[in-house]
């Protein structure tokens, strides 16, 4: 996983999605974490949900811009976002693996692990195929209005896996683990959402359908568990 994501994520990303997700497993799995109390434990997870409208807002945003491209030049902004997006999703369930305590929530890290890594894998491998471009090159031939709203997301990705990071283990952290990828899911549906009609190859289209409907079905799943182990939806 390492060093196939440090060759497709963004430069910005790489550092703390890539190298530091690596780290914030270890720790936790040598030293998993003691809860300080039960109303400290579930205090944390109600920042995660804090920036949920502006993370949307802004993946609306790119999906207006995105909608203004076609053929090639769709496919590499699309691409070249859509990774480290998958990426930080994987970080975030590596930290579920190492802290999480209901087996449903670790068993769902590990289906977000093992086919967003698999799609990682695709993804940059057209991107070399088609247009002989590294996720990083294709990022830097977008327009300038992706690439300013792409490093917004980016940043905000970044937070909320440091804020994750910061949740101890237990119960409260499958809580935070559940309000955190539940709008990094929404964000990757809406900017999936823009490839028909958009798309130049058919295996994008099919990509985009599978992520919208693999991670529509996931946050369906991770709302019924909110409200049956936590009494919320959100």
């Amino acid at each position: 996983m390492d060093s196939r994501v440090r060759r497709t994520a963004t430069a910005a990303l790489a550092a703390a999605v890539t190298v530091a997700p690596v780290a914030f497993a270890t720790t936790a799995a040598a030293a998993p974490l003691h809860t300080a109390s039960p109303t400290a434990a579930l205090a944390q997870p109600s920042a995660m949900s804090t920036h949920e409208p502006t993370m949307l807002a802004m993946a609306h945003r790119y999906a207006t811009a995105l909608r203004q491209l076609h053929g090639a030049t769709f496919e590499q902004a699309f691409l070249a976002g859509m990774i480290p997006h998958h990426a930080a999703a994987v970080a975030m369930a590596q930290l579920e693996l190492a802290r999480g305590a209901h087996p449903e929530a670790t068993t769902l890290a590990r289906q977000i692990i093992t086919s967003q890594d698999r799609e990682i894998t695709e993804m940059t491998g057209w991107l070399r195929q088609w247009y002989g471009l590294t996720p990083e090159q294709a990022e830097r031939r977008t327009p300038a209005v992706i690439q300013m709203l792409t490093a917004q997301m980016d940043t905000s990705m970044r937070s909320m896996t440091s804020r994750l990071a910061a949740v101890p283990a237990g119960p409260g952290f499958d809580r935070a683990f559940l309000m955190a990828m539940i709008p990094h899911h929404e964000m990757a549906i809406i900017e999936a959402r823009t490839v028909p009609g958009h798309a130049f190859h058919p295996q994008v289209a099919t990509l985009a359908r599978r992520i919208i409907a693999t991670q529509a079905a996931e946050v369906r799943q991770m709302r019924d568990w909110l409200r049956a182990w936590y009494g919320t939806t959100g």
